[in-house]
């Protein structure tokens, strides 16, 4: 999981400082990768699409033709990591220079085996191999009729960089990427065309074979995880997911594809929170979280567990088994909920014991007809209980975190939320994930680029 988490982080990094931020127009434009996913094995388990065209120009930045001229914010972030020697600084600034002679119509971000790779096609061959000498104080050299300096290899007018590596990149790998055929690319795989012709930010597919696999984690771990996907999906095969970055906020939207590249049928039984409730919890917070539970979806649970030997989730059905609708709760301190807290918890009537001394740990509860509700004090923030609710409006878990409050790691300034929901849409369920920013009038880009340390 730390290497797929990794690959994740870095594609998102990839996508945040390919493009230039600005204020301006939420233009969208094609971008044809179609030649670039020629070049990359079917066999890739992870294939993330670059819309740098479109986000360069949705920034404000100047592009005419292949020349681009970086903006204030761009140039600050070039400055700050001139001397990095991480690889993805060093992709970054040859995507993002102006004199590096990348063509910006599009990237690619690809995993395959052990190793990821960023690829674009080149406007001006000779300037990129100028640039890439000067900035690594190394030569070009040419093997199997591909240049290669360090980690950076060019073949015909396509730049590759191996970003699992430092120091170097297999021209024997670069000269069999640029020979597949069809049916040996990704553009035999039935996504290829969102990729293909994206107007998207970002679109990517990631193979459930990267989470699950034993190179991703122990063989425990990946067989729990195989067994997860199959208990909640029919065939399930990838994620696909596509991101946006627009003005004072990010929008990232995920669902779980099948091998035929359409949308896999969610197994378990859906229902949706009781928005009215979560707003009964009270005015703010600093985080607030819901998840609605039917009579149906424990009953599935509690086949599963008896179809795969015993009663393995006996103890979780008595517990539980009376809960029969939405469980909400607002707190003021995610690490200690006796700084306030108000829950409640709906049930079919008749809340079991075990239930009932559970929710007693966490405060003073009280029979409200059908809904147990728990209180230790009064939760309070920034965050408003009724933004949270609409939020939540169709899903089936939400969560919306203060992103001053919350204990997430990483930099928190110009950001306001943190918001995640899972919703059923069609057979399937769709992920959502919301990052608000401060400055309702700054596209995100420029918030992370600037706090991009």
């Amino acid at each position: 999981m730390k290497k797929t988490f990794t690959i994740i982080r870095f594609a998102m990094l990839c996508i945040v400082l390919a493009a230039i931020p600005s204020l301006t127009s939420c233009k969208k434009e094609v971008s044809d990768t179609t030649g670039l996913l020629s070049t990359v094995p079917s066999s890739a388990s992870a294939v993330v699409g670059l819309n740098i065209r479109t986000m360069l120009e949705k920034a404000g930045c100047k592009v005419d033709g292949a020349d681009i001229t970086p903006g204030e914010v761009v140039e600050g972030w070039l400055a700050r990591k001139a001397n990095s020697t991480a690889s993805e600084n060093e992709a970054m600034r040859l995507v993002l220079s102006g004199e590096s002679g990348i063509d910006p119509v599009g990237a690619i971000f690809f995993v395959d085996a052990y190793n990821s790779y960023l690829t674009a096609m080149l406007a001006d061959t000779g300037k990129f191999q100028e640039f890439v000498e000067k900035q690594s104080g190394q030569k070009f050299t040419e093997a199997d009729g591909v240049k290669t300096c360090g980690n950076v290899a060019m073949s015909g007018a396509q730049m590759w960089v191996c970003l699992s590596s430092q120091a170097t990149i297999d021209p024997k790998a670069v000269k069999n990427y640029s020979a597949l055929d069809e049916s040996q690319s990704f553009m035999s795989n039935p996504y290829s065309a969102d990729i293909a012709g994206m107007t998207d930010d970002i679109v990517g597919l990631v193979q459930t074979g990267l989470i699950s696999s034993g190179r991703s984690g122990s063989f425990i771990g990946a067989a729990k995880t195989n067994m997860a996907l199959g208990l909640l999906f029919e065939d399930a095969s990838a994620f696909a997911m596509k991101c946006n970055f627009l003005k004072g906020k990010m929008e990232l939207r995920a669902e779980v594809f099948n091998s035929k590249g359409e949308t896999a049928k969610f197994l378990l039984p859906t229902s949706k929170i009781d928005t009215d409730l979560v707003k009964s919890l009270g005015s703010q917070a600093e985080a607030v979280m819901a998840l609605s539970i039917s009579k149906d979806l424990m009953k599935k649970i509690d086949q599963a567990g008896s179809s795969l030997g015993g009663n393995m989730f006996g103890a979780f059905i008595k517990m539980f088994g009376s809960i029969d609708g939405t469980v909400a709760a607002a707190v003021s301190d995610l690490d200690n909920f006796s700084d306030g807290l108000s829950g409640a918890v709906t049930t079919d009537g008749n809340p079991s014991n075990d239930l009932m001394q559970l929710l007693s740990q966490f405060g003073a509860t009280r029979k409200d007809g059908k809904v147990v509700r728990i209180t230790n004090g009064t939760p309070k923030g920034s965050l408003e209980m009724s933004k949270a609710a609409d939020y939540f409006k169709g899903a089936m878990i939400g969560i919306m975190i203060n992103a001053d409050a919350s204990d997430l790691g990483g930099p928190k300034e110009g950001l306001r939320t943190l918001a995640f929901s899972l919703a059923p849409e069609g057979k399937g369920i769709t992920a959502r994930v919301d990052i608000e920013g401060t400055d309702p009038a700054e596209n995100m880009l420029v918030t992370l680029i600037k706090n991009n340390k």
